[in-house]
């Protein structure tokens, strides 16, 4: 059986926890490699394509790492995670953040998950908005006076009374863009 590595471009703890996470769930035996990628969007983007985007940047990154790394028997997995907001009709700040991940192979397939959903207080949003240089996690570690939030646990573990984490969200995305590769059978 040829050897798993999978590489996922961030140095993001929680991005690492979650991919580790989401890899045990189907795969007995994988290498997890991660190494710093540039998104090529901004640091907090704002619309489904720079996510979406931000995503694939980061994946592909990874799986260029994995080629100059790996011999040509291995089975090599990018993976790339990016969080934004997103218009969302009704919602009561008229965005909701959503994170994707997107999971590239050594054949350039790519798979796409998302994540949950959730709203932020109108007050996170115009400053966001305002200042589209500045990051929600910023922002909600002054909230919550943690400044390494984004690396912990994450804003929607504040604002959900520590009830959810930003690894279990991540998690999911991970495990929605692993479903057309593990069920390849009914996918292609």
């Amino acid at each position: 059986m040829s050897k798993i590595n999978v590489c996922i471009g961030s140095l993001n703890p929680t991005k690492i926890e979650a991919t580790q996470k989401a890899f045990n769930k189907f795969y007995e035996r994988f290498t997890l490699y991660k190494i710093k990628v540039d998104s090529s969007v901004s640091n907090q983007p704002i619309g489904i394509e720079n996510i979406i985007e931000g995503a694939k940047n980061r994946a592909l990154g990874a799986l260029s790492f994995l080629h100059d790394k790996s011999n040509s028997i291995n089975v090599n997995l990018g993976v790339g995670i990016e969080s934004g907001l997103i218009k969302i009709p009704q919602s009561n700040t008229g965005y909701m953040d959503l994170q994707f991940c997107t999971i590239v192979d050594d054949n350039n397939k790519m798979t796409l998950g998302s994540g949950n959903a959730f709203e932020y207080p109108q007050s996170v949003i115009k400053e966001v908005l305002a200042d589209n240089k500045t990051e929600i996690g910023v922002i909600i570690g002054k909230l919550a006076n943690n400044k390494n939030l984004k690396n912990e646990t994450g804003a929607i573990s504040f604002l959900s009374n520590q009830k959810i984490t930003r690894v279990d969200i991540l998690t999911y995305a991970v495990i929605c863009a692993l479903i057309p590769r593990i069920n390849k059978e009914i996918y292609e």
